[in-house]
């Protein structure tokens, strides 16, 4: 009998480590991912830009953006060079311009998670792009009033974007206590013989509820 037990009280040690790595594992997977994509984005956005595709360059720039890391390599570089696209372009091309600085300020929107990345550009963009959309609704042949106009794109561009700060909390204590919840059902939720234990469903119902918030602030937010 002492075997049995013996062998039960191992593997019941060996199931949180292994649910760790087991986190750790996916948490590396998606950060090489990331990271690769941006690379890879990045690379393909230069080679269009000094082809002169400008166009396609912007929608590369946007998805190095999109594939945002803390420790990205070329994020701040992808910004800077939808900014350079905008300044040049600004004059003749007030379009281009325009799909410059909103792939800009949607890429740097979509990158954010507890906090907003670059959010002095974000802010630049909602500043300058108003009148360079007069300009190229003109251009198209609108024949509203350009200051009503104006007016109106700045409004828009006024209205904070983003997850609020309740919602990216409850996310965050969602996330933590849903994992949490099974790490520690999976701990003390099995005695020394390795049998399922009351605790076990406590904690199983704290994770449950744990991805319940997660899952509601997710969708509200």
């Amino acid at each position: 009998m002492s075997e049995p037990s013996a062998l039960q009280r191992r593997r019941q040690r060996t199931r949180v480590p292994a649910v760790v790595w087991a986190g750790l594992l996916v948490l590396v997977v998606l950060s090489t991912r990331a990271t690769w994509e941006q690379w890879h984005a990045y690379g393909r956005a230069v080679a269009m830009e000094n082809d002169g595709q400008l166009a396609d360059a912007v929608q590369e720039y946007r998805w190095t953006l999109r594939w945002y890391t803390p420790w990205g390599p070329v994020h701040g570089d992808a910004a800077a060079a939808l900014v350079d696209i905008a300044d040049r372009s600004e004059a003749d091309d007030p379009k281009l311009a325009m799909e410059a600085l909103d792939a800009l300020r949607s890429g740097l929107i979509a990158s954010r998670s507890f906090f907003q990345p670059s959010s002095d550009l974000v802010q630049m963009v909602n500043t300058r792009i108003p009148a360079i959309m007069v300009r190229v609704a003109d251009r198209a042949g609108d024949r509203r009033d350009p200051a009503a106009l104006l007016a109106r794109f700045q409004a828009d561009y006024a209205r904070p974007v983003g997850v609020p700060a309740w919602a990216s909390l409850a996310v965050s204590l969602g996330f933590v206590i849903w994992l949490l919840g099974m790490v520690l059902a999976f701990r003390h939720g099995f005695d020394e013989e390795g049998r399922w234990q009351r605790a076990g469903w406590r904690w199983l119902g704290a994770s449950g509820a744990g991805l319940l918030c997660w899952t509601l602030a997710m969708w509200l937010a």
